[in-house]
């Protein structure tokens, strides 16, 4: 029986994309008062670490020919760095200026808060080494994660004046039918700060993460067991009934109690910290261990390094699948899918995890397979294909990726 049918007859998840992966049109973004690109990328390097980030129109999107309503934004600040993605609400006709306005505005005032803690505490990294009961630990920390709540105020106040500025705008009344509203800037908001610091344990990282709506955070330690190696760092939430997502225009959510429950810390070793949209994280879900599978589709597909691959494996491998382009149905791009590998091999997520000399002989490199140089082009092109059994929606992911 062909591996793809299970025995019940039905059609496998690899058989059911193939026959629907065609079935999607395209539609070009829309003549709309600011629209969205069909997609962007963006990458940077400092101090021991890099960044890469992309967001992709979504199937649906693209069929309907409406805007990609994700955003996100980072940057760096004292040899720290910040990350910050948003999905605004598909239902709301300028909610991909309200993510882009409140990102933007989480990036510059977390920047400028990491600034003025170096000045009042310039020993601030030294103290956030120390043991984590210890009192001098537990009060940087504590501004920390503040500063990352006190954030989701600016990012309120961002949208709310991308709303006011707009809305006596007549381009913007004329595609609404009627005046446009807050609510139509609504989004989603997850946001991270990662800050190196030296412990008795040698380097580690001090991660502060708030998570308000749906998609995930979750950082990833390539050294570390299986069982290890993933620590979800937010938790996807929704409103008072199934399927409804929380947004930063709602005021409840927006409060001090709501922000502090929604806060992780953790300080430990880790390889890279993933933020994404639920566009992404919905693709990979229970998320624990489910992301463990996107670590290493990302790894598979040229985006994040293959790291202890020595030595070569007499597992034969499956090769990369390719599925037409949405954007244009003469053109595929093969790609290498780690449940396939899974399933033609005959492992489990941890064995295939643990097995570097298989994801190398799977990884598209392998295959002479290379369609951008740039990881960051890669990661844009890999998020604009992979097929996965009802995908449709805007991705978006964002990685920090450490160097040392």
């Amino acid at each position: 029986m062909d591996k793809n049918t299970n025995t019940s007859g039905q059609l496998s998840d690899k058989d059911v994309i193939a026959r629907t992966a065609a079935l999607w049109k395209y539609n070009p973004v829309p003549e709309s008062p600011e629209p969205y690109p069909e997609s962007v990328c963006k990458a940077a390097f400092s101090d021991g670490f890099e960044v890469i980030g992309a967001a992709v129109r979504g199937k649906k999107h693209k069929h309907e020919g409406t805007n990609c309503d994700d955003g996100f934004a980072f940057d760096f600040a004292d040899g720290n760095v910040i990350g910050v993605v948003a999905d605004g609400a598909g239902s709301k006709a300028f909610s991909r200026i309200g993510a882009r306005a409140a990102c933007d505005a989480v990036v510059k005032y977390v920047k400028a808060r990491l600034d003025a803690i170096k000045r009042d505490t310039p020993d601030y990294r030294e103290r956030l080494g120390m043991s984590l009961e210890s009192a001098e630990f537990g009060a940087v920390c504590s501004k920390i994660a503040g500063m990352l709540r006190d954030s989701y105020a600016e990012a309120f106040a961002a949208v709310e004046a991308a709303y006011e500025k707009r809305r006596d705008n007549p381009e913007f009344e004329q595609a609404l039918g009627r005046k446009p509203e807050l609510k139509d800037f609504s989004c989603t908001l997850l946001a991270a700060a990662v800050i190196p610091v030296e412990t008795e344990n040698g380097r580690e990282y001090l991660t502060a993460a708030v998570q308000l709506g749906d998609g995930m955070i979750a950082s990833v330690d390539e050294n570390a067991a299986f069982a290890s190696a993933l620590t979800m760092l937010g938790a996807a939430d929704s409103g008072s009934f199934a399927g409804e997502t929380e947004f930063l225009t709602s005021e409840q959510t927006r409060s001090a109690e709501s922000l502090m429950s929604r806060t992780k810390i953790r300080r430990g070793k880790m390889t890279s910290l993933m933020l994404m949209s639920d566009g992404v994280a919905d693709d990979y879900y229970p998320n624990n261990p489910q992301l463990l599978r996107l670590a290493a589709d990302l790894k598979l597909n040229g985006i994040m390094p293959i790291d202890g691959a020595e030595g070569d494996t007499d597992i034969a491998v499956p090769e990369p699948a390719a599925y037409p382009w949405v954007n244009d149905s003469d053109v595929s791009y093969a790609l290498q899918y780690a449940k396939n590998v899974m399933n033609e091999c005959g492992l489990t997520l941890e064995q295939l995890w643990d097995n570097k000399q298989v994801q190398k002989k799977a990884s598209l490199a392998a295959f002479g397979t290379v369609h951008e140089k740039e990881p960051q082009e890669m990661l844009k092109v890999w998020l604009d294909n992979y097929a996965e059994r009802g995908s449709f929606d805007d991705r978006t992911l964002l990685i920090i990726k450490l160097k040392d």
